[in-house]
């Protein structure tokens, strides 16, 4: 699984025209396929879409088409996301991500006595004042290492699309989800321990503070996420080792780690014995 923007930050063939911590604009243009790649998005980002197309399932199972000249406002979160080839061989897009000090501060200006809880993905039309917008932002910034403006410039976007068309519901779906709705913990966690995220991350996404998550979490396990997240990916990974001939790098990637070094040595506490040698221990058990 994809972690962005860091993701896209490591990619050569991905040309970065900002970027500031979690806040960032890229420029993305591709002529293969990103067929399901599994995405967590570590900030909010809107994505526009300059050629070709976006499928986005959310991890909900709510699913989005975006076509050329559309913006999705794709939340904080987990996504399958394939970048859709057309005819002519090229994917091409502009996303960019705003961390919720950035949100923060846009959603400052405006007042909203109430705002309602929202799951569906927010569509903008590339009107002419947005390509505007772009057009000049590409114009100054390409090629430059002037990240110092990365805040002001994506402020600027939002305060531009909250004086579109769309504006008034475009704020309303940004505070929205500042109140997000409470999810299951032991339902949503159960489905997605295997996946290389940090506890203030499941925080996040189950719609809870740090310290609510915490408290939460133990009154339904009754152990801390730490715990039960290493005793859940271990366990895993032992019956992958039995019933699988994966490596143990592809097996620990499987589960949730992306340092194969940690993965062994959490293993090597729980077991008392390393991923290969249980792995072919287990092989030679089966083969008696």
């Amino acid at each position: 699984m994809k972690v962005v923007p860091h993701a896209f930050y490591l990619n050569p063939a991905i040309e970065k025209i900002l970027i500031d911590g979690n806040s960032a604009v890229i420029h993305k243009k591709v002529t293969a396929s990103d067929i399901q790649n599994q995405r967590y998005l570590a900030s909010h980002a809107l994505t526009l879409v300059l050629h070709g197309g976006l499928q986005i399932e959310k991890h909900n199972g709510e699913f989005t088409k975006v076509r050329k000249n559309q913006m999705v406002l794709l939340p904080k979160g987990l996504y399958a996301i394939t970048d859709i080839i057309p005819e002519d061989q090229y994917f091409e897009a502009i996303v960019f991500f705003f961390d919720q000090e950035i949100t923060d501060e846009f959603l400052n200006s405006f007042e909203i006595s109430k705002s309602q809880h929202t799951t569906c993905t927010f569509l903008i039309d590339y009107d002419e004042s947005l390509r505007l917008y772009t057009d000049t932002l590409l114009a100054l910034y390409r090629g430059k290492s002037t990240h110092q403006f990365t805040k002001p410039k994506l402020l600027e976007l939002l305060h531009l699309i909250s004086i579109s068309e769309k504006g008034d519901a475009f704020v309303q779906h940004l505070f929205a989800l500042k109140n997000r709705e409470r999810l299951h913990i032991r339902k949503f966690m159960l489905q997605n321990f295997e996946k290389p995220l940090d506890i203030v991350d499941y925080a996040y996404l189950t719609g809870r503070s740090l310290s609510t998550f915490q408290r939460d979490f133990k009154s339904t396990f009754h152990m801390s996420p730490k715990k039960w997240l290493i005793e859940q990916r271990m366990q895993e990974a032992s019956k992958l080792l039995r019933t699988t001939s994966d490596s143990v790098t592809d097996i620990a990637y499987r589960v949730g780690y992306e340092n194969v070094s940690h993965f062994i040595k959490a293993f090597h506490k729980l077991f008392g014995t390393s991923p290969k040698q249980y792995q072919i221990q287990n092989r030679k058990n089966t083969l008696i």
